[in-house]
């Protein structure tokens, strides 16, 4: 698109930002002017020193996951939240030093999250795709699109693919996804176990902001009481199927809400209704009739809808936790609308009557004033879960929804901003993150309170505008060796309320040291880089994939033109480079585990366990980028030999350990990772 066409678009932007939204003076109106022709929208990535070890460490009693048969540990990022109990963790690492690789599927608008199996390839269900796709499966590799299942009836949007393993075929894996008319479970070789209808009417032919809940269904999820695969549509409906077979396996369950608040009349700028034709024109293709712009924000603001929300689920009890709306008189007024936010309990019990041996019910629940844009997040025992609420709180709750503690994010002046997204869970460290507009931040769970640890402090780019900003994007993911997340440059405007908006000229991807908050690494993503509204995923090969939805750089065009790169769909994948350091974080990773599994030994025997199991998941680790490492030439074959033959003993000592339970052949692989790790940074 030319520069003179965007002109125009700008100057009305311009001018609805400076007069009828944020009531500026004209002095601010030429403020802005002067910053749209004069600022530097490309500032440089300040230089990082090559990666040193990782200051972060396990110290005391872990958290220790309920696990299944179906969604064994976290080492693959398998949900939309990378498990089923929504922790945003992988028990690997990342690379701590990124670079941008690959761009794909740019025709695919995706509001969220991909998953992965364990060979690092990935699976995405776009939003109102207009091939109807309801399955791609990517190479993780190159990107490459391998085959893609389309969908017989109207889509809803918000499905995500889950990989479970097979429980008949050990080793194997199977692809769940579906939306609210239909579901499917495929072989990752695209071979197709069942696509079915589920029974449940398609979302309306168009859409109107009074049906916008038809056309949300957030899943699957999956729960081993009744071995059920399940979704949570924005109406507010659960429905789930039996994961073999895709028929209905327990009554739909409805939660009690009302539709949230929202604005029928916004009045968008006319500046953003041209983009939703040029520069968003893909994102529409495939959309319902009168679908727009307006619509789908009021989806991302959680506007007329019960739900907006996904679904945790303890593995061991089958409970289900999930913030929606609270009943409509809970606000003093009976207009059908909800202005409370809830958090349900829904428990799985056995059921005397009816069609089917169980059925779901409200078990427990806590009401709280506004709303919620985030997902309940379970710690590993499904004990306790942590939520936020609409006015920068972040709120930890026991296996009942009764408060155990609240912690206001609020900054030294101003207002708390709300918490986006769902907070991540450590097993480690009773640490915890959440993401706002601008920040990652990291609480420390201290049983009956909470601590600030730090605020990341965002300083990625040099020399930039006096009115920019350098704000975090999305859903922050835990790894082993620090904290991945996506963030960008650029100015906020008042768009939509009294919340500035961010608008990111550039983005990019960076990893945060768990200790100290402090930037260990930042990738830009140059001009391929795009906004999104989901959630970081790190990639089994070390990597970070974000999924396009760049609703944010959109309106940045709008207001800088040519001057910043164009938007698009699809996904990128920021690819880890120096595969040696890559190793090296592993093996350290390792040992420090192995450290605390010691020290557990005489008062968390199991969580010495835990420990070792994730060791193993780093040792696969290593072995699956390994090949990766010799081709580039990061290592040599026989430096990779070396390496291996430490960590095969490393396996057998560990071994030898289940049988002994005794320190010293701990001690001993502790021995053998530092080895690897030195002789890495000695180039040995």
């Amino acid at each position: 698109m030319k520069l003179k066409t965007f002109i125009p678009i700008s100057l009305i932007l311009l001018l609805f930002c400076c007069v009828s939204l944020t009531g500026c003076k004209t002095v601010k109106k030429l403020k802005i002017g002067w910053m749209k022709y004069t600022a530097d929208v490309d500032p440089p990535v300040r230089e990082f020193e090559i990666s040193k070890n990782h200051q972060w460490k396990p110290e005391g009693k872990r958290q220790i996951q309920v696990t299944t048969p179906l969604m064994p540990r976290r080492n693959i990022w398998r949900a939309r939240h990378g498990d089923v109990m929504n922790s945003d963790e992988v028990t690997t690492v990342v690379g701590p030093v990124l670079e941008i690789d690959w761009v794909s599927e740019t025709d695919y608008f995706n509001p969220s999250s991909s998953s992965f199996d364990s060979r690092g390839d990935l699976y995405s269900t776009p939003q109102f795709p207009a091939d109807k796709a309801l399955i791609i499966k990517l190479d993780g590799k190159t990107g490459k699109l391998l085959w893609k299942v389309t969908g017989d009836k109207r889509p809803t949007g918000g499905g995500r693919p889950l990989v479970l393993s097979d429980p008949d075929n050990p080793g194997k894996e199977i692809i769940y996804v579906g939306e609210k008319a239909e579901v499917l479970a495929v072989h990752p070789s695209g071979k197709i176990i069942y696509h079915k209808p589920t029974g449940f009417p398609e979302p309306p032919e168009t859409a109107t902001f009074k049906n916008l809940g038809e056309y949300n269904s957030n899943g699957p999820n999956y729960n081993p009481i009744f071995d059920g695969l399940l979704w949570v549509t924005g109406t507010g409906m659960i429905y789930a199927v039996d994961r073999k077979t895709g028929e209905q396996n327990i009554e739909p369950f409805y939660l009690p809400g009302k539709p949230s608040p929202g604005k029928d009349n916004r009045k968008l700028p006319k500046a953003i209704k041209k983009l939703e034709q040029e520069e968003l024109s893909y994102l529409f293709k495939g959309t319902p009739k009168g679908y727009t712009i307006a619509h789908q924000l009021a989806v991302i603001l959680g506007e007329r809808v019960v739900n907006s929300n996904y679904l945790s689920i303890d593995q061991k009890t089958g409970a289900m936790w999930i913030t929606a709306t609270d009943l409509d008189e809970k606000d003093g007024k009976n207009d059908g609308i909800s202005e409370y936010g809830a958090l349900y309990r829904i428990d799985i019990v056995p059921s005397k009557e009816g069609k089917y041996r169980w059925k779901m019910k409200i078990g427990a629940k806590l009401s709280f004033e506004g709303g919620s844009a985030s997902t309940a997040a379970l710690r590993g025992d499904g004990q306790r879960g942590y939520v936020g609420d609409a006015y920068g709180n972040m709120i930890a709750f026991d296996y009942d929804c009764n408060i155990v503690w609240k912690y206001s994010l609020k900054l030294t002046s101003g207002d708390a901003d709300q918490i986006g997204g769902s907070i991540s869970v450590s097993s480690d460290n009773g640490e915890l993150y959440a993401v706002t507009r601008r920040d990652v931040v990291k609480i420390i769970d201290k049983g009956d309170h909470a601590e600030l640890a730090w605020r990341a402090k965002m300083d990625m780019y040099e020399d930039i505008n006096s009115n920019f900003h350098q704000w975090n994007l999305d859903t922050a993911a835990i790894t082993a060796n620090g904290i991945a997340f996506l963030a960008g440059v650029g100015p906020a405007f008042k768009l939509f309320g009294d919340t500035p908006v961010f608008l990111p000229v550039k983005v990019g991807v960076g990893i945060l040291d768990r200790k100290t908050g402090q930037l260990r690494w930042f990738a830009d993503g140059k001009n391929k880089g795009q906004s999104s509204l989901g959630m970081v995923m790190p990639t089994p090969d070390g990597g970070v994939l974000i999924a396009h939805s760049p609703l944010r750089r959109a309106i940045a065009r709008g207001l800088f033109g040519d001057r910043i790169h164009p938007t698009r769909g699809g996904m990128t994948k920021y690819s880890p480079h120096r595969i040696d350091l890559l190793l090296r974080d592993i093996a350290v990773a390792a040992s420090d585990k192995i450290n605390r599994g010691i020290d557990l030994l005489s008062i968390q025997p199991e969580g010495t366990r835990a420990d070792i199991a994730e060791v193993k998941d780093l040792i696969n680790q290593a072995r699956f980028v390994a090949p990766k490492a010799i081709t580039t030439g990061d290592i040599t074959q026989e430096q990779w030999n070396t390496i291996n033959g430490k960590l095969e003993t490393v396996e057998k000592l560990h071994h030898d350990w289940q049988s002994n339970q005794r320190e010293e052949p701990l001690r001993r692989s502790i021995k053998l990772l530092n080895d690897i790790a030195d002789g890495i940074e000695k180039g040995i």
